[in-house]
């Protein structure tokens, strides 16, 4: 493919250095990035629809279902950045076929379900497995490493994998259990995923890495270890790291909880239940639209401004929502808007991680960061609700939520301008 080693990407051999030819050249390993991270999103959009039948099936609680759920997140928020080594060190290729197929059969295997809720949650651990190898780590490096001029909307297209996930999977799992029952239906949900994923990533998902690592099999320069002193010259104990760590964290407590909330959060605002549901479907196609347009501007403007302003827009909706309760229209404007920065957040956080930071340590690095943010998108929605049981409300929360964005826009705001970053160098 007309590969030649440059500094722009940190020791990384990279595609030709113009933006048409980088997608000439990489399109096949972003439409493969693509399929993985629908894949990794495969049990966020299927298994609610499975609560009812397990209901049926074995009278467990909602929260004893939802449990399993509960251990696969937080395997993977704890292992991300174990799972970011593992990519630095192997490549992406290896990982994420291992990842696709660890992800379809543990899918296929919760058919195998008893009536012990242990057996269920035993399960849900052979799934935090899959979770495990198949984070957002995998995906990013591939396309990072391969991409110079183009990588902002590169990342944008390969993140919109989990946006297009959320369009297809509920109605296929719908039909799925409608037709051959719950048991089948998770059979037959992992069997389908597997037979278009995983040819996709068999064939096309590489990286800079895995190529140099076939191409000069054997010789040194080709090792994917690092040396044992490197994780500090990787900069995760700058304050740099700190400060994108606490935007990131910030705004993802904010996004994810408020999507996640949304139905809840517009009936309480005034909103009838269906037309809460009904504006909140809003959110999807916003967030896509959001993804791609930022991801268009990270390659034409200065990332940290351009983040700032997008972690600034959720102050705008919630506004927008306490000053305007049971306005249709008004809470229409305001999912808009949460979708735009909802859909720009983990597109963002990548960019800047391969801006920052040496791309031989992108995996680590941004898996560790992925790991945080899991953890505060994980339990942002229960301190949000739990204001509401407190508080019978939501405005109070939706007010604690603004200054959290503006401490999320300064933190980006003081990152400094990118470094010019050799295989030597390091972020201070």
């Amino acid at each position: 493919m007309g590969m030649k080693k440059t500094a722009a990407c940190d020791g990384y051999a990279s595609l030709p250095n113009t933006p048409l030819a980088e997608w000439r050249g990489g399109w096949g390993i972003v439409l493969a990035a693509c399929a993985g991270v629908a894949t990794s999103a495969l049990l966020s959009y299927s298994s609610s629809l499975f609560i009812e039948p397990l209901q049926q099936e074995f009278g467990w609680s909602r929260a004893q279902i939802v449990s399993g759920n509960a251990i696969a997140a937080l395997a993977g928020a704890l292992c991300a950045p174990f799972t970011g080594l593992f990519v630095d060190r192997l490549g992406p290729r290896r990982l994420g076929i291992a990842a696709v197929i660890a992800m379809c059969l543990a899918t296929a295997m919760l058919g195998l379900t008893g009536p012990q809720i242990w057996n269920w949650r035993a399960l849900w651990v052979v799934v935090a497995i899959a979770i495990v190898l198949i984070q957002p780590s995998v995906w990013t490096a591939a396309v990072t490493s391969v991409f110079t001029h183009s990588r902002g909307f590169a990342l944008a297209v390969t993140l919109c994998g989990a946006s297009i996930a959320s369009i297809i999977i509920p109605p296929l799992t719908y039909a799925l259990i409608e037709e051959f029952g719950w048991r089948l239906a998770w059979a037959a949900l992992g069997g389908i995923w597997a037979l278009f994923t995983l040819p996709l990533v068999w064939f096309f998902l590489s990286s800079a890495r895995d190529r140099e690592r076939l191409s000069r099999a054997g010789s040194p320069a080709s090792a994917a270890g690092r040396a044992p002193g490197r994780l500090r010259d990787s900069g995760i104990l700058t304050l740099r790291y700190a400060k994108l760590a606490l935007a990131g964290v910030s705004i993802a407590a904010v996004v994810v909880t408020l999507g996640v909330s949304l139905v809840p959060l517009l009936s309480s605002n005034g909103l009838t239940r269906a037309q809460a549901a009904g504006t909140a479907s809003l959110l999807g196609l916003s967030s896509i639209g959001g993804r791609l347009a930022i991801g268009m501007l990270l390659d034409r403007k200065n990332g940290r401004f351009l983040a700032a302003v997008c972690v600034s827009l959720p102050i705008i909706g919630l506004l927008i929502l306490i000053h305007n309760p049971g306005s249709l229209l008004a809470a229409s404007i305001a999912v808009l808007i949460f979708g735009l920065s909802l859909g720009a957040e983990l597109d963002i956080m990548a960019y800047l991680t391969s801006r920052y930071f040496r791309l031989e340590n992108f995996g680590f690095l941004f898996g560790t960061m992925g790991g945080l943010i899991g953890l505060a998108a994980a339990n942002g929605p229960l301190v949000f609700n739990a204001s509401y049981d407190a508080l019978h409300s939501y405005v109070p929360a939706m007010w604690a939520a603004i200054p959290i964005c503006l401490v999320s826009a300064t933190m980006f705001l003081i990152l400094g301008p990118y470094p010019s970053l050799s295989p030597s160098e390091t972020a201070t």
